[in-house]
């Protein structure tokens, strides 16, 4: 079981999107998308600060919703924010059972792609699969000091079987909008792939939607653009750190 990423920031070296893919101590590992309001230096300052006290929650043990909300909570707490807030999609993977438990912080829902064939797990009530996927929207609000003091995020899971894909991403994504005006969306992300998603490997995966976003919008980025794929393979899979090359990817 791995996760693979990309990210491509409309302002070099000054990006509100991150991602945080890390090894937990019982055998699991971590994968946070994140995504602060604004651009340049205020909202990287403001991600890196959320990324940082968000990992360290998950090292010390926390649940994925417990994480969250003591995040808020820290946060909020270091001096006003003013309007400053973020979105987050943050799950913890088990690599042996193939569950993965999230939390959705306000962000646009993550899709779960299931091979031909593999009936989904997933506790999310009323939610359903359709052809391009089984959307896992919010299960809170956004990161926001409005909610510090709260517990008002949940978390839910899903079990991937070998051959699935969970394809995370930001809003440079699904709100990049053509010369028309229209957007993205989450719904082509699932025909991205096509029928059979397991044979398709996860960075080519993400190749593909990077370039079909650009082709949507000819090219013009005027936001941070993030996809992360978290991929369960049919076999054992070798072990991997992360690396600074572009898709990262790590498994366990």
């Amino acid at each position: 079981m791995g996760a693979y990423w990309r990210l491509h920031a409309a302002t070099p070296g000054a990006s509100g999107d991150w991602v945080d893919v890390f090894d937990l101590d019982d055998g699991r590992f971590a994968v946070c998308v994140g995504d602060a309001a604004g651009h340049g230096s205020q909202a990287a300052a403001f991600a890196g600060r959320v990324r940082a006290v968000l990992r360290r929650r998950l090292l010390a043990g926390a649940q994925p919703e417990a994480a969250v909300s003591g995040t808020v909570d820290e946060v909020a707490g270091l001096g006003d924010l003013g309007e400053m807030f973020a979105t987050a999609f943050v799950a913890v993977a088990d690599p042996s059972t193939g569950r993965v438990v999230y939390v959705n912080a306000g962000h646009p829902p993550a899709v779960h792609l299931a091979r031909s064939g593999a009936d989904t797990d997933v506790e999310a009530p009323g939610a359903q699969s359709t052809p391009a996927g089984l959307p896992l929207g919010p299960t809170g609000p956004i990161l926001s000091d409005l909610f510090a003091g709260t517990s008002i995020w949940s978390s839910r899971s899903l079990r991937m079987a070998p051959g699935d894909r969970v394809v995370v991403y930001t809003d440079g994504i699904s709100e990049a909008r053509d010369a028309a005006g229209e957007l993205f969306g989450t719904g082509r992300i699932g025909s991205v792939v096509g029928a059979d998603i397991s044979d398709i490997p996860p960075d080519l995966l993400i190749d593909r939607l990077l370039a079909r976003v650009a082709a949507h919008t000819h090219a013009e980025a005027r936001d941070d653009r993030t996809v992360a794929v978290l991929a369960r393979q049919f076999g054992p899979p070798a072990a991997i750190s992360p690396i600074a090359e572009s898709p990262a990817r790590h498994s366990s």
